[in-house]
């Protein structure tokens, strides 16, 4: 053949190696699509590790804001979670159901608050009646122990009182009581001594007995008040129907307001609510006696005393004392539930100042230890890193310390307008 060409030398070579080509080819093709298949995995790797990360810090950023609601009181709790949320991605906020989650734990704040508002009103309440219906409302068997415990205390403290007790008044109302209790025995001898059988009667003892009958009138009119004070305090009644009662447990938040109310009478309650004044009275004007803005629940009056004279015999002056308004809240006619209220207030608010104070310690002391890692670090870029940490740090406690500056406020508004004043410095009149 033309050149040299012998058919079949190449054809049959090109056909030996064909297995051979063919097998390079899928091996090729193999090593392909193995680089693709890892170069792909590592890719989703990389981004599941990116992701499970972005998740973490997620979960740890959820975790100290739940950590710092916690801190907070009870009705604020919920609120202060739903603000939170436009901290984090709304990926995150869907595939954790967060809106969900908060919605069932207001519903739990809010009946949490309502329970704990009803068992701190009946700690302090004087009606053992009120008291067993509030505890028949706990959820909490705790609760419910101690409030059926605090009930039965209470009949058994009313049911053992003396027909009088002194320490019912103040120290000037104690010296009062006696000088009046002495000088009433005194008239009593004089008028016993000038009526007896076989007595000269004459007109010395008739204006002598005169006398004495007119003191122990006097006298008897003095210390009435005192011997109304020092009376046993009669146990509140707690009134209610089967119509209010059943009103008031079909709606559990009305039941809630009338146990945290101070009425002790159901019915009358529940008609207020029904037919609610068009036109209630205005709050009443503080007493300019004392501070201002705070609406006081006494109100200041003048009285007579009976005091020892130096040198001898007694003389009568006059002292600003204080009462409770005709308005003020019918609780505190009994002298043990309005002690109690103002204790508790009293000491709630010496609490919330010391928690305000370590508050003031925390952050002086956050300060120190930035300032120890500061200088340790040489004061480079890893300084920054301490700098950073004590600025959240010491946001998280300022922001703490507002909201009980907030709480210590109220709390000193309801103390102020319940503490009864000390008596005035007694007046010479004579």
């Amino acid at each position: 053949m033309a050149n040299g060409y012998e058919p079949g030398d190449y054809l049959g070579q090109f056909l030996n190696q064909l297995p051979q080509i063919y097998q390079a080819k899928k091996n090729a093709e193999l090593q392909r699509e193995r680089f693709e298949y890892y170069k792909n995995k590592d890719a989703e790797a990389l981004r599941d590790r990116q992701s499970k990360e972005v998740d973490a810090q997620n979960i740890r950023t959820w975790t100290q804001i739940q950590n710092f609601a916690q801190e907070m009181p009870f009705g604020q709790q919920a609120n202060f979670l739903r603000k939170q949320l436009d901290t984090l991605p709304q990926d995150f906020i869907e595939s954790q159901n967060l809106n969900k989650f908060i919605d069932n734990y207001e519903v739990i704040e809010g009946n949490e608050v309502d329970q704990i508002s009803m068992f701190d009103n009946a700690r302090i309440e004087d009606n053992p009646g009120k008291i067993r219906m509030t505890a028949a409302q706990m959820h909490d068997p705790k609760r419910k122990r101690q409030l059926l415990s605090d009930a039965k205390k209470l009949e058994s403290t009313f049911f053992k009182q003396k027909p009088f007790n002194i320490n019912n008044l103040t120290p000037t109302e104690q010296r009062d009581y006696k000088t009046i209790n002495g000088l009433l025995s005194e008239q009593e001898g004089l008028l016993l001594e000038s009526t007896l059988p076989g007595a000269l009667q004459n007109e010395a003892m008739t204006v002598q007995a005169n006398k004495a009958k007119a003191g122990i009138q006097m006298l008897q009119k003095r210390l009435e008040p005192l011997l109304q004070k020092g009376a046993p305090i009669a146990m509140p009644e707690f009134n209610y129907s089967p119509e209010s009662l059943k009103a008031l447990t079909d709606d559990p938040d009305l039941m809630s307001s009338f146990l945290a109310a101070p009425e002790d009478d159901m019915d009358a309650f529940y008609n207020a609510y029904k037919n609610p004044d068009p036109d209630p009275d205005p709050d009443p004007d503080p007493d300019p006696k004392l501070k201002t803005g705070v609406a006081s629940i006494w109100e200041s009056y003048e009285k007579e005393t009976t005091v020892p004279r130096p040198g001898g015999g007694f003389k009568v002056v006059k002292q600003t004392d204080y009462r409770l308004k005709s308005d003020a809240p019918k609780k505190y006619k009994s002298n043990l539930a309005h002690r109690q209220d103002e204790a508790r207030l009293k000491q709630m608010v010496s609490d919330l100042e010391s928690r305000i104070a370590t508050i003031d310690a925390n952050i002086a002391q956050i300060g120190r230890v930035v300032e120890k890692k500061v200088v340790k670090a040489g004061m480079g870029p890893t300084s920054i890193v301490p700098i950073k940490q004590g600025e959240a740090a010491k946001d998280k406690q300022l922001k703490l310390k507002r909201t009980l500056e907030e709480e210590l406020e109220k709390t000193r508004v309801e103390y102020e307008k319940i503490r009864r004043p000390f008596p005035e410095v007694i007046r010479d009149e004579q």
